[in-house]
Order: C-alpha cells, then sequence, then structure tokens
C-alpha cells in the first residue's frame, strides 16, 4: 500500500475521532466554547510549524480572500458543531458528500464546465446514498427519507454546511494558489481559532455561556486538540505525497468510520441503513473527485 495512502486512512480515522469528541464535550459545553477549546489546543500543538514555514508578505488579493472567506468558515464550523450536537453522527457527518457534488455543479451552472457521464453517475450515487441513509426500516416509503431530512434540524444544517464548503474549497483553492498549502492552511486556521475566541468569550463575559470544565470535560478537550492536530498534519503530509483528488477520497472514508463511531458511542439506531447510504455516498465521492 502506498505510504499516502496510510496517511490519508490515518487522516480519515482521526477526522472521525475530531467529530466524535466534538460531540461529547457538547454533552456539557455550547459549539462556540467547544470550538474555541479545539482549535486553541490544536494550534498550540501545531505552533512550531509557524517557525518552520516561511510566511509571505499578505498581498490585497489575499487579504480580500480571507475577508470573505473567514467568516464563511466560521459559520460553516459552527453549523457543523450544531448539527452533530443535535442529531446522530452516522446521519449528519456522511451528508458532507453533498460538498463535492454541489462542487461540480455549480463548476457547470457558473463557469460552463461540462458533466460528463461519470461525473453525473458520481453525483447520482451521493444522493442516492443519501435516501438511503434516511431509511427507516420501520416505515419504508418513498417519500420517507425526505420528510426525515426535513424534519431532524442537524441534517438540515449539515447540508447548509455542504453548500458553504461547496464554495469555501473553491476560494481556498485559490488561497493556496497564492499562498501555498501549509501556509494558507495555518493562517486560515489561526483566524478561524481567533473568530471563536473572541466569540465564546463575549458569550462567557454576557452570560449567555456558560463553561463547564469537570475532569472529563478537561480530559475531552484535551483528546480533541490533539486528534484535531494529527488530522490537520496528516492532512498536510498526505496533500504533498499524492494528488488532491485522490487524497481527499481517502479522507471521506471518515463519514463511514463517523457512522460505526455514532454506534459504538452513542448507540445510535437504524446503522446498517446509515452506514449502507454512507458507503454509497463514499463511492459516488470517490467518483466524482478521481473521474
Amino acid at each position: 500500500m502506498p505510504t499516502w495512502i496510510m496517511v490519508g486512512l490515518c487522516c480519515a480515522f482521526f477526522a472521525a475521532c475530531c467529530d466524535t469528541v466534538s460531540k461529547f464535550i457538547m454533552r456539557d459545553n455550547d459549539e462556540w466554547l467547544t470550538g474555541a477549546g479545539m482549535l486553541v489546543g490544536a494550534l498550540a500543538l501545531l505552533s512550531p510549524l509557524f517557525f518552520i514555514v516561511d510566511f509571505n508578505p499578505i498581498t490585497r488579493e489575499l487579504a480580500l480572500l480571507l475577508a470573505v472567506t473567514l467568516p464563511l468558515e466560521a459559520l460553516a464550523y459552527y453549523l457543523f458543531l450544531t448539527a452533530i450536537r443535535l442529531s446522530p453522527l452516522s446521519l449528519t457527518v456522511p451528508l458532507l458528500s453533498f460538498t463535492p457534488a454541489v462542487t461540480i455543479l455549480t463548476s457547470w451552472l457558473a463557469l460552463g464546465e461540462e458533466i460528463g457521464p461519470v461525473g453525473m453517475f458520481g453525483v447520482g450515487l451521493v444522493t442516492i446514498g443519501a435516501y438511503v441513509l434516511n431509511l427507516d426500516p420501520e416505515r419504508l416509503s418513498f417519500l420517507g427519507p425526505l420528510k426525515a431530512v426535513s424534519s431532524e434540524p442537524g441534517a438540515r444544517r449539515m447540508l447548509l454546511v455542504s453548500l458553504i464548503w461547496a464554495l469555501t474549497s473553491t476560494l481556498g483553492k485559490g488561497g493556496v494558489n497564492m499562498y501555498g498549502a501549509i501556509e494558507f492552511g495555518l493562517l486560515l486556521t489561526g483566524l478561524l481559532t481567533a473568530v471563536f475566541v473572541v466569540v465564546a468569550a463575549v458569550r462567557l463575559l454576557s452570560g449567555d455561556s456558560v463553561l463547564v470544565m469537570e475532569n472529563r470535560t478537561i480530559g475531552f478537550f484535551s483528546l480533541g486538540s490533539a486528534v484535531m492536530a494529527i488530522q490537520e498534519i496528516t492532512h498536510f503530509v498526505a496533500i504533498s505525497m499524492a494528488p488532491v483528488a485522490y487524497m481527499i477520497s481517502v479522507k471521506r472514508i471518515s463519514m463511514v468510520i463517523a457512522v460505526i463511531f455514532g454506534w459504538l458511542f452513542f448507540r445510535e439506531e437504524n446503522i446498517r441503513w446509515r452506514l449502507m447510504g454512507a458507503m454509497i455516498m463514499l463511492s459516488g465521492v470517490t467518483i466524482i473527485y478521481t473521474r
């Protein structure tokens, strides 16, 4: 097995771990405190990279791109955390598969890029997988999955996250081209951390949030920061060793792992249908990225 695949699989595993730990933390704390704590800890662990990487001066074009990307990324991460707090992990995380599906469709609408039969097949698999993901084995009906998505607050939020990340993935590609993959990733992560810390501090001072730091919570924050940092490092390493499309396809295995974790740690139901749906969606994502 090529080294980059092993590193990519590690990235997928730790991404699923990060989502699972976040859900545990949000049993006691809200999304802003959870995100701030996780990001601060991860950034502290990644801080040696700031002394290794050579950062170029920020140009006007990069500043404008960050001004657009940062608010969208902050909103998307907040909605992502809200989604996994409100709804099952096994239901919400696989819905992120719609990000590449939306990207290929928006490229067709906005840029006139042609969608070949292989790409359309991948989009179709993602859609079918989402349908299977929401099937209720006790009440099988054609409109059942559509009703399930509309009635599940976490699912609705995760679909919105998919739309936002479809946009920011394109913006992020521009930032990587301007500034470099690791440099842009660290810069955006640092700015995102600052946003969450400021919002969390304001909410604490106003009384809208209450920080709960029991022994188990401290342990989860420490574990979450570590797995988030490892996820970022393995992402950077894998993406430097293989084509981005192939690496992202491997990383998306995290959604299948998240379904399994949802069953193991939170006793989530309908796991067979959700695992089947997640695997169908993963197949579609792989086809889209590697077409």
